[in-house]
Parts: C-alpha cells; sequence; structure tokens
C-alpha cells in the first residue's frame, strides 16, 4: 500500500464510488468490484498474492501485533577471575525500524548482538525521551522538578546516536 499516497487512495475510492454510484464506502464490496476489474491500478495491491501467501502475511501481521509492547530478557554471563557477573537487560522482543515506515516496513525482531538494531533503539530511545520532555517539561517545572539529569542524558544518547550514524 505504500505505492500509493493519501491523495491516490483518496481519488481511487472516489473514483470506484462514482463507477458504481455508491454513496457509502462499503471495503468488502470494493474488494468484490476490484476483483472483476483486472486492469484497475488499485488491483495488484489487494490481488498480487494467491490466498495462501496473503494469508500467511496476514497471521504475520496477527504475530507483529500480539509480540507488539513485549520485553525480551538478555542475560549476559562475563567470566571474571573467580566469579561469574550476570547483567539483566530487558529489550522490546519487537522493533519497528523508522526508515522502513514509508515504505510500509513492519515490526523486526530485536537482537541485542545486532549493532545496526541497537543504534536504531537507542535512536527510538532518544526521541521518545525527547518527545516526553516537550510534552511534560512545563508541568514537571511548574510543579518544581528539575529536568537538567534528563536534558542531559538526552543530550548524551543524542550525541552518541548522532556521533555512529
Amino acid at each position: 500500500m505504500a505505492q500509493f499516497t493519501s491523495k491516490d487512495r483518496q481519488r481511487i475510492i472516489d473514483e470506484y464510488l462514482a463507477a458504481t454510484g455508491r454513496n457509502m464506502f462499503v471495503p468488502s464490496e470494493f474488494i468484490d468490484w476490484l476483483e472483476i476489474n483486472p486492469n484497475h491500478e488499485a488491483y495488484p495491491w489487494f490481488f498480487a498474492k494467491d490466498d495462501a501467501e496473503a494469508a500467511r502475511e496476514y497471521r504475520i501481521g496477527l504475530a507483529r501485533q500480539m509480540a507488539s509492547g513485549l520485553r525480551i530478557i538478555s542475560k549476559v554471563q562475563v567470566p571474571e577471575s573467580k566469579s561469574v557477573t550476570v547483567r539483566v537487560r530487558e529489550y522490546p522482543a519487537m522493533v519497528s525500524p523508522i526508515s522502513g515506515r514509508k515504505s510500509g516496513g513492519g515490526y523486526e525482531p530485536f537482537h541485542p548482538d545486532d549493532p545496526v538494531m541497537v543504534q536504531e533503539l537507542r535512536r527510538q530511545g532518544a526521541q521518545a525521551l525527547r518527545a516526553w520532555l516537550n510534552r511534560y517539561r512545563g508541568v514537571m517545572e511548574d510543579s518544581g522538578t528539575n529536568l537538567s539529569s534528563v536534558e542531559k542524558v538526552v543530550a548524551q544518547i543524542e550525541s552518541s546516536v548522532g556521533d555512529a550514524a
């Protein structure tokens, strides 16, 4: 669906309504109409894959929704002289890379050993923390909360993410 802009999608739906004389968009009726119009520009969007492929993609999407927002726990053992240090870190199970969103990209499994994925998650973390500061700064400062340490953390993350990019 990424190949069509919102303007294109609006035009396609308006043309469909005009062609059928309908005054309301009913998705199931649109699909039925499109199925008998294989030369329509939107036909490949819905019918380029066979039903088995489409069903599999749909199920993968459901699995991504199920995993969205969950965390995985990764234990890293670092051997030292006679003892072992175990560090527990929490990571999201899935990450949606920002660069792929405009082209219809979805969630990808997070791998803590993948430097590109770690960099992406750090970039998103800095962005989310900056957004939090922008949204809540006023109310926090009005209540006497000093946000300078949070500002320093955001600046440090943004600087390190910018350096690696």
